[in-house]
């Protein structure tokens, strides 16, 4: 029978938390006929194993070296049977019936290009995990106008919305958007490539939702959002989606804003004293 939810995880050093991941799901008894599919991209540890230990029984596919997020996930979509694809990290766990959320939302949702539950951190508060596209005028309205999102990570809120980007850490795609727009853009190792889905969902008129009922915790509730781009491993993916030319000025615009913004602050620490 063809289940209706496939659920694709990349491991990386996932030796601790994949156990605890699949556990989450078996505890749910949301109803969902699902499979859930391990790709490892880490041999040096054993997270390979405990997956395919684990009850559930997931299919784990086992690479011999780290191959990268994108080109893991699509070796996921491409064995998957399931006519609605949740890309998760195993870092998360399923928080009550989130998975049934999101899918009953997709169901009702003909136009979908993907929706994307509430992150919360492992202390239950809120993660904000959306953000606008990072381009080079967002970047100067959130620096220069005071956009606070512009160029952040934020939380969309308790309603229902759209949004440009919604981080890859929960994100259900119906299959039938995946065969239209493709999987992910295999040119991205790692960071960015949920942006460039994102703005190819955009170009095919295909919406992104933040789903704030669904609720899944995520351990990483420290990472990084662009702001800290010009001293992190996302600048070598900002240079492949903005190009050279598009990269060099971002970053002159980070590196401006960033000093703008910290003369601001010096001259009112000034005046308050």
């Amino acid at each position: 029978m063809k289940p209706e939810l496939s659920i694709i995880t990349v491991g990386y050093r996932s030796e601790k938390t994949i156990g605890p991941f699949l556990d989450s799901i078996q505890k749910n008894r949301d109803g969902i006929s699902k499979e859930i599919i391990v790709v490892d991209n880490y041999p040096a540890d054993k997270g390979a194993s405990v997956a395919e230990k684990h009850s559930l029984k997931p299919t784990v596919i086992r690479n011999t070296e780290n191959l990268g997020f994108s080109i893991a996930i699509n070796q996921g979509i491409k064995v998957s049977k399931g006519e609605y694809i949740l890309i998760i990290n195993p870092d998360t766990r399923i928080v009550g019936q989130a998975l049934k959320y999101l899918l009953d939302f997709a169901k009702k949702t003909p136009k979908l290009g993907a929706v994307a539950p509430r992150l919360l951190n492992n202390n239950g508060q809120i993660q904000p995990s959306c953000f606008m596209f990072p381009t080079i005028w967002n970047a100067f309205k959130y620096y220069f106008l005071g956009c606070k999102n512009c160029f952040n990570k934020y939380n969309p809120g308790d309603k229902v919305t759209t949004v440009d980007v919604a981080v890859m850490a929960a994100f259900l795609v119906p299959k039938s958007t995946l065969d239209y727009v493709g999987g992910l853009n295999e040119t991205y190792f790692l960071y960015y490539e949920d942006v460039e889905f994102c703005r190819r969902l955009r170009r095919f008129g295909l919406p992104v939702y933040y789903l704030p009922q669904a609720k899944v915790q995520h351990a990483h509730g420290v990472s990084g959002n662009f702001t800290s781009h010009l001293k992190s491993p996302l600048a070598k993916s900002a240079q492949i989606y903005h190009g050279a030319i598009g990269s060099a000025i971002l970053n002159a615009v980070l590196w401006v804003g960033q000093k703008w913004q910290k003369g601001l602050a010096l001259t009112s620490r000034k005046k308050h004293v």
